[in-house]
């Protein structure tokens, strides 16, 4: 008897820590910063857990192949374009804390950075933000916001431009965007807008000169925000005033577009 107790008792372990440790494997796979591996995605199903991702990747109408990641849920969908010089995980946090909020959010990587395929034709960046338009619709999202850190600020601002857009695009906010930056300039762009704009930039930054201009560029609602410091693009959400640049960006964006994920 004692022994058919023991030898239970040892099955019932080993089985918890078998399960225990599937579970840990899922879940660093499910959070690790890469992601899963690619999948193409064409349905509004998706759905991730906080704090997962999912990679994705996506090629624009010049053929270059771009890497991105899918955070969170629903038809609600937020477009995160990094700065000059880093990747998209500079956007991480913020993608997950939108997530958080009931977002379909995605962050990539501009040609020829991070993962994705090309060289740093910063002047073409405006080619890659509407390649990310077209997969995070593919993915489920009906309307979009687009969210830049200074050159990806100016890209989002040119690619929201473009008509017809791959889907509906319900506003643009921007964190230290310049009005042009080596050959990416959206001084014609701005003042064909339509829709709710925001830039945000530090008053001791350059980024607040860009701010003021794209402001008087704008034909449309426009709001301007000056931060104290001098912190650039999303080393903003990193600064000393990172709550009250976050809730910014956070009210922009559930005021042009309502949350529809879980």
């Amino acid at each position: 008897m004692q022994r058919s107790m023991t030898e239970r008792l040892s099955r019932f372990l080993l089985g918890f820590l078998c399960a225990l440790a599937v579970g840990s494997a899922v879940a660093i796979a499910a959070c690790a910063g890469d992601g899963p591996a690619s999948t193409s995605l064409g349905s509004a199903s998706t759905s991730l857990a906080v704090g997962a991702s999912e990679s994705v990747s996506f090629t624009t109408d010049d053929g270059v192949t771009l890497s991105g990641n899918l955070f969170g849920s629903g038809t609600s969908g937020v477009v995160l374009a990094h700065m000059y010089p880093a990747d998209q995980t500079s956007w991480y946090p913020t993608a997950e804390r939108l997530a958080e909020e009931g977002y379909l959010v995605l962050t990539f990587d501009f040609r020829g950075y991070g993962d994705s395929q090309g060289t740093k034709q910063i002047e073409y960046l405006d080619r890659d933000m509407v390649a990310a338009l077209a997969e995070i619709g593919a993915a489920g999202a009906t309307e979009v916001a687009l969210v830049g850190a200074s050159m990806g600020g100016t890209a989002g601002l040119i690619a929201a431009a473009q008509t017809p857009a791959p889907v509906p695009i319900a506003g643009v906010a921007t964190l230290s965007a310049p009005v042009e930056f080596k050959g990416l300039s959206a001084a014609e762009a701005v003042p064909q807008l339509k829709v709710p704009l925001l830039f945000i930039a530090a008053e001791d930054d350059a980024g607040a000169d860009g701010a003021r201009e794209l402001q008087q560029l704008a034909t449309v609602e426009a709001e301007l925000e000056l931060i104290p410091g001098d912190e650039h693009g999303t080393d903003l959400l990193e600064g000393p005033h990172g709550d009250q640049v976050w809730g910014l960006l956070a009210g922009f964006v559930q005021q042009v577009l309502p949350a529809t994920g879980d």
